[in-house]
């Protein structure tokens, strides 16, 4: 990297933090960029991600809280039959609630998961934007960034490659070239990894539960299913929350 080519992240970055108006950067940037390099039309068009992952990772915090809300509707209506299968004759306003607090819990779970889902489409979508405006190599086009979501069999691995990409490639990456960073960012990455096993986890737990039959025994089934699912939720919005802010900090 040219002198003045570092000289501008470092204006960038001053920039980012508010430590500069946007009057005293544009000063500052056209007396660092020498005659001749004013940035293309593409290296220009880039996003800065910090405030969208901020956003990604309250919705996830968010989905993890009701998450934890279903794990105790379904505990609470599973314990409820299984008192009716011993025996036990609950009131019919108790079951009544129970059968609300689940929909109730399932119905906000399902409105926060479309949000959340479409909050990262656009992350990926403007992340591979950044990579394509720096010229960098990347498995799946912006395309893919948002239909790789919706394609039967490829939405199972194509979003995770290219979040991943986002992160890998981040241009950042190589401020650095130590082991020990290149160790971090292996790390840090696991966390969008294993989220991203768990919420199809969680996907398919609750798809499993609503196959179940009607009988006592089934309900049960299924609505011990729905807590593990909710369980696995948790465990996934929390991941999602802390790989969302870590990953947006290298397109910031």
């Amino acid at each position: 990297m040219t002198e003045w080519m570092e000289e501008l992240r470092k204006l960038d970055q001053l920039r980012n933090d508010s430590l500069i108006t946007d009057i005293e950067y544009e000063k500052q940037k056209a007396l660092i960029i020498p005659s001749g390099h004013t940035p293309s039309l593409s290296a220009q068009q880039q996003y800065l991600l910090g405030g969208l992952g901020k956003g990604i990772s309250i919705l996830a915090i968010i989905y993890s809280i009701f998450s934890l809300f279903r794990v105790i509707a379904f505990a609470n209506r599973a314990n409820l039959i299984n008192d009716f299968k011993d025996g036990y004759r609950p009131s019919f306003s108790a079951v009544e609630n129970a059968d609300d607090m689940v929909l109730a819990t399932l119905s906000i779970s399902i409105l926060v998961s479309i949000a959340l889902l479409i909050c990262m489409i656009i992350w990926a979508w403007r992340a591979t934007t950044n990579l394509d405006s720096l010229g960098i190599s990347h498995r799946w086009g912006r395309g893919w960034a948002i239909g790789g979501w919706f394609t039967p069999i490829m939405f199972c691995f194509v979003p995770y490659q290219i979040i991943s990409d986002a992160w890998k490639k981040a241009p950042n990456q190589n401020i650095s070239g130590s082991t020990s960073n290149f160790q971090l960012v292996d790390k840090r990455n696991n966390f969008w990894l294993i989220g991203f096993i768990l919420w199809w986890v969680q996907i398919a737990l609750h798809r499993i539960a609503g196959n179940q039959g009607d009988g006592i025994d089934e309900v049960i089934t299924a609505d011990v299913l729905g807590a593990v699912g909710g369980g696995v939720g948790i465990i996934a919005g929390i991941l999602f929350a802390m790989a969302f802010r870590q990953m947006s900090e290298r397109h910031s």
